[in-house]
């Protein structure tokens, strides 16, 4: 084999798409990944990056472009990072996740592919993100406030106007954001030197009611000298927002001086209006009960988290409850309603959701505003066979059988993208549940928490992947996962 060097140009054949996005070439010897491929280009490609097992490219030309490749509809995705597939035609994102969950699965935990389902794909694959969150920029000698998305593997920002996977109202929002800020000489935060105010524009946003609650996230103590002032700049700029955007009906202030790239810290505070938004969700499936047909109610404060594509979330939900009403009705009295553990619960929406079907259920939730969240949006709802927990997981699952007095006999899994500590997967193994229903939204953390549980009495029955994150190569799984 050639020694492959940086500046190296090569015609290949794009293969695959890998789990970050970039197409796969096999073609010279070695695996590169190039930027903005698409499985089925023929392209001359340029090497910039040359490892030993591997290397990064980017497109110089294309010779003869995929069938799946498109135009993608956004103006600016050649430069944002926002977004890394609209140039890919909808189904073959959907195959192509798929592909990748069948990789990680069979790589890393051994297990057949074939176990793994076609994509569940989106009915709005556009305009679907419920939550944004936007860092922001002052340009080289310019007060100018500038927010959007990164350019592709760097920390530029791409300034945005119109983003095709976010609603109107929040395009809206944001330019209006921008220019108030702007006009109340907001400084934008600096990562080299620590300098400036603000850090992100964030905000969440109800299909339900079309209302939108707007953070700013600022470099600033909450008790610290000069804050006061700050936040009657920003509540100006508030008033302002909500005269030209009618949908932002709340605006809070989130206080986060840590050095990081964590987005949020620990306390929020209102700006104006309401502290919460709420988003209602229901269900068509005639196979589930009457009260998720009428619906369920959800409060969202700003640092709570929610599944990112609503209208995919209620396709989400019905996959799990049928993964529910599967185990029922192969128990030997399946009129007796299973007992199900939420662990990494939010703001309770897997609970509430399952307890329609469920003869009781105990969410767990560590973070302090979505447990508060949770027990609101409880009460919210007049259900009375779920109970709050709040605290680690790996705590509160050793603790289980005795709090309730019986055997669980589901235990739902949804931890974040980093999967489950080795403590958590232990204490999930000793609860010794019948069904483990895994939510993931990283193939390669859910791949290695299976192979533990594999390798402990437990069989992954099926993956289901589910498309919450369109245009992009994020993919969320759903793994049912039996004791034998």
């Amino acid at each position: 084999m050639d020694k492959k060097h940086k500046g190296q140009k090569l015609v290949t054949k794009i293969g695959s798409l890998a789990q970050l996005g970039a197409g796969v070439s096999r073609d010279h010897g070695m695996v590169i990944f190039v930027d903005r491929a698409v499985p089925g280009d023929q392209v001359e490609v340029e090497l910039y990056d040359v490892r030993k097992d591997f290397a990064h490219a980017q497109i110089i030309s294309i010779i003869e472009p995929s069938p799946s490749r498109i135009e993608p509809p956004c103006k600016i995705f050649k430069v944002c990072g926002g977004c890394q597939w609209q140039h890919i035609d909808y189904q073959a994102q959907l195959d192509a996740k798929r592909d990748i969950v069948c990789q990680s699965l069979q790589h890393i935990a051994q297990l057949d592919p074939n176990i793994v389902l076609p994509t569940l794909g989106s009915d709005t694959p556009f305009f679907y993100r419920n939550k944004v969150q936007f860092p922001v920029r002052n340009p080289v000698d310019s007060s100018r406030i500038l927010a959007g998305y990164y350019q592709i593997g760097s920390h530029e920002l791409v300034n945005i106007k119109h983003c095709p996977i976010q609603p109107e109202p929040l395009d809206r929002m944001l330019e209006a954001a921008k220019n108030a800020l702007e006009q109340e000489r907001i400084t934008a935060y600096d990562e080299e030197t620590k300098a400036g105010t603000l850090r992100h524009i964030c905000a969440r946003y109800s299909f339900s009611s079309k209302e939108i609650l707007l953070t700013f996230v600022v470099n600033t103590d909450p008790d610290g000298q000069g804050t006061k002032s700050l936040m009657t700049k920003l509540g100006r700029a508030s008033e302002s927002i909500v005269e030209q955007v009618p949908e932002v009906v709340g605006t809070a202030i989130n206080f986060n001086n840590r050095s990081g790239n964590r987005i949020m810290g620990d306390k929020t505070i209102g700006l104006s209006g309401k502290l919460y938004i709420v988003e209602h969700l229901s269900t068509t499936d005639s196979q589930l009960p009457q009260e998720l047909h009428k619906g369920l109610d959800f409060q969202l404060s700003p640092t709570s988290f929610f599944q990112v594509n609503s209208p995919q979330l209620v396709h989400l939900l019905e996959l799990v409850s049928h993964s529910v009403l599967d185990y029922q009705n192969k128990k030997a009295k399946p009129e007796e309603k299973p007992i199900l553990i939420d662990a990494y619960a939010g703001v309770g929406t897997m609970a509430l959701w399952l307890s329609a079907l469920c003869d009781q259920v105990i969410a767990i939730e560590e973070h302090d505003q979505a447990a508060d969240d949770a027990v609101t949006n409880n009460e919210l709802n007049h259900i009375s066979n779920v109970d709050v927990c709040h605290g680690r997981v790996e705590d509160i699952l050793p603790e289980i059988k005795e709090m309730i007095g019986t055997d669980p006999d589901i235990l739902l899994l949804d931890p974040p993208r980093k999967g489950l500590s080795p403590a958590a997967v232990a204490a999930a193994i000793a609860l010794n549940c019948p069904r483990i229903i895994y939510i993931s939204c990283n193939p390669a953390s859910l791949a290695r928490d299976l192979k533990v549980l594999e390798q402990n009495g437990y069989k992954t029955i099926r993956v289901q992947p589910v498309d919450m994150f369109p245009q992009t190569f994020h993919v969320e799984s759903v793994a049912i996962v039996d004791r034998v």
